[in-house]
């Protein structure tokens, strides 16, 4: 499991990469793959999956009472 800081310095770092990922130089990011370019594939597909996969699956559940 993540401590939940962890968890949300790897979600803000979803969100960093994806400027970093617009940045880069030469238009890198405007390649296509299937029809869309990396940028959106990142901003679009895989940065959401992995902020479910920290959000849902990485972080403890606040919910259930934590044992003392």
């Amino acid at each position: 499991m993540i401590h939940r800081a962890g968890g949300v310095v790897l979600l803000v770092l979803l969100l960093v990469a994806f400027l970093v990922i617009a940045a880069l130089p030469d238009q890198i990011a405007a390649i296509r793959l299937a029809g869309l370019s990396v940028l959106w594939w990142y901003g679009g597909v895989a940065a959401p999956l992995f902020a479910w996969l920290i959000a849902v699956v990485a972080l403890p559940d606040s919910s259930r009472p934590r044992p003392e």
